[in-house]
This record gives structure tokens, C-alpha cells and sequence, in this order.
């Protein structure tokens, strides 16, 4: 199976990261490795090489909000290194809503920034859909994706109205309101994501295999060369963005 890709992988959690790291590029797989803090996408850019499959993203994760302030300096230093914004967003479930305040000031300025330099999102949005929604409209964001959405289906479908993508993992297709979802969604708004290894990634358990798991999704969603399908609407938003810095 070939053209295989990850949408919203945290390679940097793994105890063999850079072996991992590598196994990309030998496998002509392609990755967007997401980071949960500017911090760390400085210490990642540094620490891991070039690579034409593994793109590394800058992130502010919602979840970390109350514990670290979000550094506007090092982002604006950070954003002309990558094409790539995420893990951004909300988070409004209970563990994380009283941080509300202070992500919604630093996801605004993040969106603010990203629409400017035409940056593809990789979006959080768990329990905080419609604000994340507002928030990336209100910036004019062009090219956003909704990693592993849990909202429902009307907010849904106005995300899908806005043109934006989502990245649905294995943990989706084995829930009913995940499956359920997937199913609604239009098949060239569709691309794939582990969340590894915060999400379930094969069917025996703890072992990366992004192979099977679109195997999976092609027999449940009874839909032929569905690695095609998804390499198809990568490459289509890909050169939505291309054309939008050289235009």
C-alpha cells in the first residue's frame, strides 16, 4: 500500500522517535508531526532533519493552556519555518474549561497569524466546536483541519460549508457516534490521522500499523483504493495552499 499518510501524529512522544521519525521517510509515508507547544517545535526543528515526507507543526495544545502562557514572541519567530500550524484549538471539557479565557485569546492570535501566511491548521476542537468555528472564520482561516472531531453533525456540516477538512482516526471508526459521523462526512473532505499514540492505532492494540487502519476504514466504509482517495485530497489541499502563497 503506497501514498499513505498521517494527519496528526505526536512523534516526539515516542521512546524511539527518531528511529520512528525515520521509518517515514523509508516507508515514502507522509506525516504531519504536530507539536503541543512552541517550545517544543523549536527543540524539534532543531533536533530532527529535513525530510520531504515528515513535516513538523507549530502548536499551541488548548490542553496545556493553564499550566503554560502562550509565548507570542517565539511563535511569530517560529511561523516562517513552517507551512504547518497545530495542535491549535479549544478544549471546553471539564478538565480543561477553566482555561478557557486564555486559550481563546491565544487561539485568536494563532488563527490571526496562520490565515495571514496561508498555514494549514491542524485543529482541536473537543466540546468547543462552534467557538473554534467562529474564531477561524472570524481570521478569514482558508485551510483548517478538524482533528478527531466529536461535535455533532450540523456543526459539522458547517465546518464542511466553511471548505475545511477533516482528519478522522481508528478511534472514530470503532465508536458509534465517531462511525456514525465519519459516515456523514463528504468523501473529498476526508484525510487520516493516528493521534498516535494518544488514540487507539491498530486493531490488537498498542503497535503503529497506519496500513491496516486504512485497510480498516476502506472495508467499513466499503470504498475501493481508499489510500487513493485520501492521497487525492491531500494533494488537492496541498496545492489549494501552493497556489495561495504564489498567487
Amino acid at each position: 500500500m503506497s501514498n499513505l499518510s498521517d494527519m496528526h501524529i505526536h512523534i516526539d512522544y515516542f521512546k524511539n522517535y527518531q528511529q520512528f521519525y525515520s521509518s517515514f521517510e523509508n516507508n515514502k509515508t507522509y506525516a504531519l508531526f504536530v507539536t503541543n507547544l512552541p517550545e517544543i517545535f523549536r527543540k524539534c526543528n532543531n533536533e530532527f532533519a529535513y525530510s520531504k515526507y515528515v513535516k513538523l507543526s507549530l502548536g499551541y495544545n488548548p490542553q496545556l493552556a493553564g499550566k503554560y502562557k502562550f509565548n507570542h514572541d517565539l511563535f511569530d519567530e517560529l511561523l516562517p519555518l513552517t507551512k504547518y500550524v497545530g495542535e491549535v484549538g479549544l478544549d471546553y471539557s471539564k478538565d480543561f474549561v477553566h482555561s478557557k479565557i486564555e486559550q481563546q485569546k491565544a487561539f485568536d492570535y494563532i488563527c490571526s497569524k496562520s490565515a495571514q501566511t496561508k498555514k494549514i491548521m491542524s485543529i482541536h476542537s473537543r466540546g468547543a466546536e462552534e467557538d473554534v468555528l467562529e474564531i477561524l472564520k472570524d481570521n478569514k482561516v482558508e485551510y483548517a483541519v478538524f482533528h478527531w472531531f466529536s461535535g455533532n453533525k450540523k456543526i459539522a456540516y458547517d465546518i464542511i460549508d466553511q471548505g475545511y477538512y477533516f482528519s478522522v482516526n481508528y478511534s472514530m471508526l470503532v465508536s458509534k457516534k465517531g462511525y456514525d459521523i465519519v459516515k456523514s462526512l463528504p468523501l473529498d473532505r476526508l484525510l487520516v490521522e493516528t493521534d498516535a499514540p494518544f488514540a487507539k492505532t491498530s486493531m490488537k492494540g498498542n503497535s503503529y500499523n497506519l496500513a491496516e487502519i486504512y485497510s480498516e476504514f476502506s472495508r467499513k466504509l466499503n470504498i475501493e483504493k481508499f489510500e487513493e482517495l485520501i492521497y487525492k485530497n491531500l494533494m488537492d489541499l496541498l496545492l489549494k495552499q501552493r497556489s495561495s502563497l504564489t498567487s
